[in-house]
């Protein structure tokens, strides 16, 4: 293969990666994607951890932002809150004045406080990526 075909199969992964969201279901952009674009409001701050922040545009919109930013493992909508599970943090984006609260935490504590929710959802505690086994698995 010559030179210019090796370049031109790099780009092409490259931007196949990239199009297609390659390594973006980690909490990581996600949370810099929300430092950088929604306002620090450490008043709203939950015990734990959790960092909140606020945007004017309703949780929806604000969700969708997130996604395009940082491709979540899972989206759900509960009522008027949108959770957004990624492999290391939950992401709860609620209403608040007319524009939105966006509540970080990690994945942990994140299942803690919004577990009446997520759980339903079939999100796992620890999200180890281990969904169960039949009978005896792990013993």
């Amino acid at each position: 293969m010559s030179r210019k075909s090796w370049v031109i199969a790099a780009v092409c992964a490259i931007l196949a990666c990239v199009l297609s969201g390659c390594g973006s279901d980690d909490g990581d952009g996600a949370r810099s994607y929300i430092t950088s674009h929604y306002t620090r409001a450490a008043n709203l701050d939950e015990k734990n951890n959790g960092r909140a922040y606020t945007a004017n545009k309703q949780p929806g919109a604000v969700a969708d932002e997130i996604t395009k930013a940082a491709r979540p493992l899972d989206r759900r909508t509960s009522g008027p809150a949108t959770f957004l599970q990624y492999r290391d943090d939950i992401i709860a984006i609620s209403p608040y004045g007319s524009g939105s609260k966006i509540l970080v935490d990690d994945y942990r504590n994140g299942y803690r406080r919004h577990h009446a929710f997520v759980s339903v959802f079939g999100w796992p505690s620890n999200n180890s990526g281990f969904r169960g086994g039949g009978s005896g698995d792990g013993k």
